[in-house]
């Protein structure tokens, strides 16, 4: 072999090098690759205990690859999917015929994060399932992480509270008693169909409306407000409140507020109604009996001990009147006769205030006569005359001369006028401290016209027809029932007429009584003789009354007429009287000590008849119950106390002149 044909030595040895370099790399490279093994196999151990630790939460875990195919998954996995570990996932686990849309996968290819899609396995529940991308190291996707929870349980429990909320939600809507939930800043949240009905107003113009609620009335508003907050922050959590439609009709209701809760936190109220309306339309009906009962109890008390009172008054009172007329005809200094003229009057006018009284204190079952509507007004008006003069309210009356009578209960009717006038002075003394009281009165056709106007407030348009309601009233609580106006009306209802009122904010009120007229078929009174009856020269009368002062009184004014006069004090004495001597007239009292005169006169008038047509009463107890009743069955002639000179001749010269 030729010498050139072998590498040299040095040649040899350096490829020997390199040799055995590329020897030494690859062992490490075979180092290195059981060592990456080596760690491949600890994470996957290590994942694979991470995903069986998850076992125990419930959570199924694997990874798929791109085309749905199952590389790896944990126990509760396998459980579910039966070990078909490389079969398509969603044919296997997830009873699905095909991919789910939107498939966690297909969004993981493209790089997009997806939190969560719900599935529902017709066979096993519902159930949740989250996917992760698990990128490569040069950043391609070719497989994903999932996690699959059992949600049945959470779906049975929303679809649980779903009917839940369904059935309450139908209960609030269908129940009839109008309902409505209030957030904490009082906003309203939701209004049941019931509400929308009683109130007229939508669910859409109260929804989110704060207080004042709408139906809250203007004129009681306040005091609502203080109820509502009360109920809502005082514990309260009942009230009785009158309320307002849309219309302005106003009803009653009973409100019930519950707290609604979630997780024992307060969320809202809940305030239920129920309407009382007729309730309360019952109650006030009671009432009226109840008040009209008491007041016919006060008044009777009243009246019995007035009739009283009235007689013990009128009999030093017929002496004061009757005195003062004979010192008054006398020949006395001019200011001698002024101090008894004024002494005269005073006691007229005590006379009037006790006539008066006897008129409104006297009760009778109600009683229809024929009567004059001033009559009844005057009497009305000198009734409150004193406190309408302290109230500084000037009174102006203008009385139609040619009005008619017509039939009605005096006592009712002036019950209805001093009502209208106790309003007007109130309310005009409250706007202003005084005022003008305008009464008017005549004739539309055939109906009588009472006007009552004053200066005061006025009434705004929407409480006019709603006055007369009963417990309406815009008083504060405690300064007014509401009752008044709503009797007022019943009464003049049951006369057949009408009571209204009109009026503008800020120019008075006028309120109307319209009655119809009722001709008089009969004279019920005994008219006044045409002409003056002749004087009778001389009669022989007996006076029968237990006061001497009147006693005298009489014996002095009819003897100075020429007559023969003898008085006494009792029944008895008139009677020892009456065995030995004819009288031509008998003056005798109602009131006597030993025996009534009405007793006295039967006596009389089954002893001898004839004389009983002889007798003429002196009373101061016209208006008692028994004394009218009595005089208006026998129709014997009667002279009221107390009584001035004048009146008393003529009476006892017409009785004489009559033929006793």
């Amino acid at each position: 072999m030729k010498r050139d044909e072998y590498k040299t030595k040095e040649q040899f040895t350096k490829e020997l090098a390199e040799m055995h370099q590329r020897i030494a790399e690859l062992e490490s490279s075979k180092a290195e690759r059981k060592q990456a093994e080596e760690m491949l196999r600890v994470q996957t151990d290590e994942l694979q205990a991470l995903m069986d630790g998850l076992s125990h939460t419930g959570i199924g875990v694997d990874i798929v690859s791109t085309d749905y195919k199952i590389l790896f998954k944990n126990q509760t996995l396998e459980e579910k999917s039966k070990g078909l570990t490389g079969e398509l996932c969603y044919e296997k686990y997830r009873g699905l015929k095909k991919p789910c849309d939107p498939c966690p996968m297909i969004k993981a290819e493209k790089g997009n994060k997806v939190e969560s899609v719900e599935l529902t396995d017709v066979e096993r529940g519902n159930y949740g399932l989250f996917s992760v991308p698990l990128p490569n190291p040069d950043g391609t996707v070719d497989k994903a992480i999932e996690g699959i929870i059992d949600i049945t349980e959470r779906k049975q429990a929303e679809e649980a509270l779903r009917e839940s909320e369904e059935f309450s939600s139908s209960l609030l809507s269908d129940s009839p008693n109008p309902i409505h939930v209030i957030n904490p800043d009082t906003s309203i949240q939701y209004v049941n169909p019931a509400l929308e009905k009683i109130t007229g107003y939508s669910s859409a113009e109260l929804i989110g409306r704060v207080i004042p609620y709408p139906w809250w009335p203007e004129e009681t508003r306040d005091g609502i407000r203080r109820d509502f907050e009360g109920a809502l922050h005082d514990g309260v959590r009942r009230l009785e409140n009158r309320l307002q439609k849309k219309n302005g009709e106003q009803f009653w209701v009973d409100i019930t507020f519950t707290e609604i809760k979630h997780d024992g936190k307060f969320k809202h109220y809940l305030s239920n109604w129920t309407d009382i309306t007729e309730c309360k339309q019952m109650e006030a009906e009671k009432l009226q009996l109840e008040q009209q009962a008491q007041m016919a109890s006060r008044l009777a008390t009243v009246g019995e001990m007035a009739s009283g009172i009235a007689h013990e008054i009128n009999n030093p009172l017929t002496a004061v009147i009757g005195y003062a007329d004979l010192v008054l005809e006398r020949d006395i200094p001019e200011e001698a006769k002024e101090d008894v003229r004024i002494i005269h009057n005073g006691a007229k006018r005590v006379a009037d205030i006790v006539k008066r009284l006897l008129t409104f204190a006297r009760q009778h079952q109600p009683e229809r006569t024929y009567l004059d509507i001033n009559d009844i007004i005057k009497t009305t008006l000198e009734f409150r005359a004193y406190e309408l003069e302290t109230s500084n309210i000037k009174v102006t009356t203008h009385l139609a001369h040619d009005l008619p009578r017509t039939m009605a209960d005096a006592g009712q009717l002036q019950q209805v006028l001093l009502n209208l006038i106790i309003n007007a002075e109130t309310e005009m003394r409250l706007a202003h401290e005084g005022g003008k009281l305008s009464v008017k009165t005549g004739t539309v056709d055939d109906t009588i016209r009472i006007s009552f106007k004053d200066d005061g407030p006025g009434i705004k348009k929407e409480n006019l027809e709603k006055i007369f309601n009963p417990f309406f009233t815009t008083r504060e609580v405690g300064k007014g029932t509401g009752l008044g106006l709503s009797l007022c009306h019943g009464i003049i209802a049951e006369h057949n007429g009408r009571i209204y009122a009109e009026s503008k904010p800020g120019r008075g009120a006028t309120f109307i009584v319209e009655l119809p007229v009722i001709t008089e078929e009969k004279q019920l009174e005994m008219a006044e003789p045409a002409e003056e009856v002749k004087k009778v020269a001389r009669a022989r009368i007996l006076v029968v009354d237990d006061e001497p002062a009147i006693c005298r009184f009489l014996k002095r004014v009819l003897t100075g007429e020429g007559h023969e006069v003898e008085t006494v004090t009792s029944a008895g004495d008139a009677l020892e009287k009456m065995k030995g001597t004819r009288y031509n007239l008998i003056l005798l009292d109602i009131k006597l000590p030993d025996m009534s005169g009405i007793e006295l006169y039967r006596h009389i008038k089954d002893a001898t008849p004839s004389w009983a047509k002889r007798i003429v009463f002196i009373t101061g107890d016209v208006m008692g119950t028994d004394t009218r009743s009595f005089l208006s069955r026998t129709k014997v002639p009667y002279i009221t106390k107390p009584f001035d000179t004048e009146q008393l001749k003529k009476e006892i010269n017409r009785r004489l002149a009559g033929g006793a």
